[in-house]
């Protein structure tokens, strides 16, 4: 494997990621620094800064004297994630109106129909890829910078989220997408108040997914 060594511990963070995200490292799982550093055929400096950035994004987490581990997300997390998203996309949502033009309504409907194809391929990592672009695009035309980078920094967290419901919960593809539908048309009506409702009502009904995953720590 060749990385570009500019940037080396962010091309090793994007891999780890990518690892997490797709099921090859598991939640709970540790992670052996030299296995990494003879897998991309570098040092374990690079290997070690990678980890940090991850540590910082919740995706790893280090406990002395022990080593370091994928994060395991309780159930205390997802209702933390998920009322947190709601509460900032309701907002930057209802921000949003006065900025969103056709092109951002022509990329979101182009997002759903990724998302129905990726869901009938069952490409998990797509899958988040595509949740989270929809959520970010919508949340990037409120123009509120703060608020913007709140909500990113949840991204990953989400991602991960969105993966471990996928693989413990059956999905339907048309539901999700229908979910996916609702907040879309909710933006078409600029409607305030039909628009807090509809972001509300999504999270509300992913965090009742999240209820009966048996991954999720009490």
């Amino acid at each position: 494997m060749i990385l570009d060594h500019r940037s080396l511990s962010d091309d090793v963070a994007t891999i780890i990621r990518k690892m997490i995200l797709n099921g090859e490292l598991n939640p709970g799982g540790r992670i052996n620094q030299a296995q990494l550093a003879d897998k991309f055929s570098i040092s374990r400096g690079p290997i070690r800064e990678a980890l940090k950035l991850l540590e910082n994004e919740g995706l790893i987490k280090h406990e002395t004297n022990r080593g370091t581990f994928v994060a395991t997300l309780s159930k205390q997390d997802a209702f933390e994630i998920y009322t947190l998203r709601a509460l900032l996309e309701g907002e930057a949502a209802q921000l949003a109106l006065t900025h969103l033009t056709e092109v951002d309504f022509a990329k979101l409907e182009g997002l759903i129909d990724q998302f129905y194809h990726s869901m009938k391929e069952q490409d998990l990592e797509s899958q988040a890829q595509c949740d989270i672009l929809f959520h970010s695009t919508i949340v990037a035309a409120s123009r509120h910078t703060r608020l913007i980078n709140i909500h990113k920094h949840l991204d990953t967290q989400v991602g991960a989220m969105y993966l471990t419901v996928a693989n413990q919960v059956p999905m339907r593809v048309d539901q999700v997408v229908e979910n996916h539908r609702v907040l879309l048309d909710a933006l078409r009506t600029k409607n305030q108040k039909k628009i807090k409702e509809a972001f509300s009502e999504h999270y509300t009904t992913a965090l009742k997914d999240l209820s009966g995953v048996a991954q999720l720590q009490e």
